[in-house]
Order: structure tokens, then C-alpha cells, then sequence
């Protein structure tokens, strides 16, 4: 799953817990967390190649992971910034996946989301507020509906209320049927997608493009 994020990075009001059903639970990424998501990200390369990021690798390295579970805890506890949620089967279980919402960068070739395409203005009013969805999963805990409900859940109750978002997109490179599928279920639309180059492929991949436009009553 790809995502394309920018933005000042505003502090989250609430960091959860979030209880999706009985048996999904997510919560903020902790210190003890390094060793299952180095675990995870070695299984195989379906994460490393479902991700556009350049230094999501496989085999990923030790101090990627020491890395980036210390970034998400410092931010946390010294600027109050969540973005990253780890998926957990139960409230203080290991984490088998993550989730993550920030701002949507648009890009020049994709342009601004508006409330009224037909009003002719392009002024901040008309503007919507956009966030980008990303996510990944064990491959051992794959094909259960998890990443479903996850996503379901974030878009109905987590996008509006702590960061005001107004439409959510997200990507999946076109080649990824499975990542495609779950967003299909979780409620998303389809929308124009841009190809890009990724450097770690050394290729340009398509791009399969959703939105999810969030209701006002989202509590």
C-alpha cells in the first residue's frame, strides 16, 4: 500500500486506544515494538515491495527499525505528533501491521480536491481537506478481513475527528489486487491515478487511486 503524505504535521488531540472489534485494537507504536516489526518486515518482500518508500527495503535493516520506533515514541511523548498506529489482536498484544493518516500532497499534475468542481473558484473555501491513508500488514495475518476493518474503522472514526480531514485518498500500485480489493470493501471510490517512477524498482509503476469522502457526522 502507498501513500503520499505532506504537511506541518499537527498534533493528533487524541493518540487512542482504538478498539476496531473484539479482536483489533490499535494503539500508539511503544519502544517495545522494535523487535516484532524488524521480525514482521523480514518475513518475506511482500511489504517492502507493496510500499513506495524508498527505505522500506527487503531485507530491512536492524537500525531501520530502531529508527523509526524511536522517531514515532520522540514525537509523541515531546510534541504530542501521532500518525502511525500499530494494529494489535488485542490492547496490549504485538503489533501485526500498521496504520497511518496524515495530509494528502496533491502534486502539481493532480491539483487540489474540491467541494464544487462546477463553481469555477479555486479560492481556500472551495478547497477541501485532504488526507493520505497508508497501511501494512503481516503476511501471517493476511486474508482474515484485519486491513478491512481497520480501514473502515480509521475512515469512519479517527480521519474527521482528529484531524479534520474531509476526503481521504489512498494508493495501491495497480499490480497489487489484494491491497485494491480491501479498499473496495472498506468503502473507498476509485479516482484518477498518476504512474510514477520508483527508484527502488528502477521502474514506473501504475497507480490504482481511491478516495473516501468523510461525513460530517463522523464523531
Amino acid at each position: 500500500m502507498v501513500a503520499t503524505a505532506t504537511g506541518s504535521r499537527p498534533a493528533a488531540p487524541s493518540a487512542g486506544p482504538f478498539r476496531v472489534s473484539d479482536s483489533i485494537f490499535l494503539t500508539v507504536i511503544e519502544a517495545t515494538d522494535e523487535e516484532e516489526l524488524y521480525r514482521i518486515l523480514n518475513i518475506n518482500d511482500t511489504i517492502a515491495n507493496g510500499l513506495h518508500s524508498a527505505k522500506m527495503v527487503f531485507p530491512f535493516p536492524r537500525d531501520g527499525a530502531t529508527y523509526f520506533i524511536q522517531r514515532q515514541v520522540s514525537q509523541r511523548i515531546n510534541k504530542g505528533i501521532v500518525h502511525n498506529w500499530a494494529i494489535r489482536p488485542s490492547i496490549d498484544g504485538p503489533m501485526i501491521g500498521l496504520v497511518h493518516l496524515d495530509d494528502f500532497d496533491h502534486g502539481d499534475v493532480l491539483g487540489p480536491c474540491f467541494r464544487d468542481e462546477e463553481a469555477g473558484t479555486t479560492d481556500s473555501s472551495n478547497i477541501l481537506r485532504c488526507g493520505a491513508f497508508g497501511y501494512w500488514l503481516s503476511p501471517e495475518w493476511a486474508g482474515k478481513g484485519i486491513m478491512t476493518n481497520v480501514i473502515r474503522y480509521s475512515l469512519q472514526h479517527i480521519t474527521r475527528s482528529l484531524f479534520g480531514f474531509e476526503r481521504v485518498h489512498a494508493e495501491a500500485w495497480l499490480d497489487n489486487t489484494a491491497s485494491i480489493r480491501v479498499m473496495e470493501k472498506a468503502g473507498m471510490c476509485p479516482a484518477r491515478g498518476v504512474p510514477c517512477f520508483v527508484e527502488k524498482f528502477n521502474a514506473t509503476k501504475e497507480i490504482a487511486h481511491f478516495i473516501y469522502d468523510v461525513e460530517e457526522t463522523n464523531p
